[in-house]
């Protein structure tokens, strides 16, 4: 290798490079379980703290898009009302967790904005979620195949998926995936890539094969709410629209050859869930109890994770992301959430009117509304998985949709700051509690008498002590 060559590669080169090999080990979290006696929530946390912990320092260094000061003052409070909180609450260190968590996937968010002018790594991040969806729809099939081949004769559609403890969390990963297939496929079409786009297209099916196997009512209404939202902003972005149109109705197709042919065929009953459902299955007693710790700490809450410090025998968060910050962050916390959500959504509604916008843009925005959605009758802003792919999303929105130019010296002291206590707290829980989480869990639930019910960890309850 000559000089000018090893001059190319810049410290910035180096750190997307550690970025990327980050990111590949996160993904791999949703495809097998590497760690025996680990469950799939927890594996998904411990990689998600760790990629945390390495964007956090690489934020304040790296660039990033600038946010108006408006916005970053806003979310200065945001933090700061809710390390407030966390210090008030009944356990701190709990609070804290999730404050270092939702801290770090801000910066995560900022790193991946800084992609503007990196357009291959904005592909690389699309890229790499695809290829977990693409990997999911392969396993689905060779699952199909492998419960005739057995010998059992039993189809249970519950069983027939990886990479999730259940099936509400792989719906809340696909509604987001469903529409970042869809973009490459367009994207792919365009520079007439046909054999990629089949394969895509392939996967896509598959997929929605998958999620009517599943019965996601909460994914059905995401996308659905999303993609009619696409077209009343931007008519000219139809063929996004349309191309998931048609793979839902070839998905469906799929879905009754799969489940409904040839069982019969096979005189088999196989075993769905029932798509029909109209019941809230729970939701409403586990909203009235949030709705209730908002009116009894209205101004900063309860304390950040703390819904889950009082047992109930549904969940261990309200399944709907404005109780879930009333109850435990407080009011003006969650207003400021809110308002920067909606600015968001503005900024990103305004560009997809504009000309240059592409299926690109329009399928990265569809994923994100879908999540959000989605976030008002499930738990998004919990699952680990969930929250970071849509951080990403949201870092690759901020890389197209602003304007390039060097980041602001105190929003990069901010985010400096920012990164000392999110290392420090999330890699405290990496060294502290996850070799003997498994340990730890147990012993809970034989004391307590609970089952598996996920927040920050599988078991969501706290306080939980670590096993020593």
């Amino acid at each position: 290798m000559t000089l000018s060559r090893i001059r190319r590669f810049s410290p910035a080169a180096f750190a997307y490079a550690l970025l990327t090999v980050l990111l590949i080990a996160f993904c791999t979290a949703a495809i097998d379980t590497w760690h025996p006696g680990y469950t799939w929530h927890d594996q998904q946390r411990i990689y998600q703290l760790i990629l945390l912990c390495a964007c956090a320092p690489l934020a304040a260094l790296l660039p990033q898009a600038n946010l108006p000061r408006p916005a970053l003052v806003l979310l200065a409070v945001m933090l700061f009302l809710g390390l407030w909180s966390s210090a008030l609450a009944a356990w701190p260190q709990w609070a804290f967790k999730e404050w270092g968590r939702y801290s770090g996937l801000l910066l995560l968010t900022l790193l991946v904005s800084g992609l503007a002018e990196r357009p291959k790594w904005q592909n690389c991040v699309l890229w790499a979620m695809v290829a977990v969806g693409f990997i999911h729809a392969f396993q689905f099939l060779v699952y199909y195949l492998m419960a005739f081949m057995t010998g059992i004769r039993m189809l249970d559609a519950d069983l027939l998926f990886n990479g999730f403890s259940n099936p509400r969390f792989f719906g809340q990963f696909q509604v987001m995936l469903l529409p970042a297939i869809a973009l490459l496929i367009e994207h792919c079409r365009q520079q007439r890539r046909v054999s990629t786009s089949a394969l895509l297209m392939l996967a896509l099916i598959t997929q929605w094969s998958i999620a009517f196997a599943l019965g996601g009512r909460g994914l059905w209404l995401g996308l659905l709410v999303s993609h009619l939202a696409l077209l009343l902003i931007n008519r000219q972005l139809w063929r996004i629209v349309a191309l998931q149109a048609g793979a839902a109705l070839l998905g469906f197709m799929l879905f009754l050859v799969l489940f409904k042919l040839i069982p019969s065929w096979l005189e088999l009953h196989p075993i769905l869930r029932d798509s029909m459902r109209t019941s809230l299955s729970g939701r409403e007693l586990i909203w009235q109890g949030a709705w209730e710790m908002a009116q009894a700490n209205p101004w900063l809450g309860i304390g950040p994770m703390h819904y889950s410090a009082s047992y109930n025998p549904i969940a261990a968060h309200p399944h709907q992301v404005v109780l879930q910050w009333l109850a435990e962050w407080g009011i003006a916390a969650t207003l400021i959430a809110l308002v920067i959500g909606a600015w968001g959504l503005m900024h990103g509604t305004f560009h997809l009117r504009q000309p240059s916008a592409t299926e690109l843009d329009a399928g990265i925005w569809v994923a994100i509304v879908g999540a959000l959605v989605l976030a008002q009758v499930d738990g998004v802003f919990v699952m680990p998985y969930i929250e970071t792919w849509l951080a990403l999303l949201i870092g690759l929105a901020l890389a197209r949709w602003t304007s390039p130019s060097k980041t602001k010296l105190y929003q990069r002291v901010a985010c400096g700051l920012i990164a000392i206590p999110v290392v420090l707290v999330l890699g405290r829980v990496l060294i502290n509690e996850v070799p003997s989480l498994p340990q730890s869990q147990e012993k809970y639930m034989q004391e307590h008498r609970t089952g598996w019910t996920p927040r920050f960890w599988s078991q969501g309850w706290i306080p939980m002590k670590i096993a020593p």
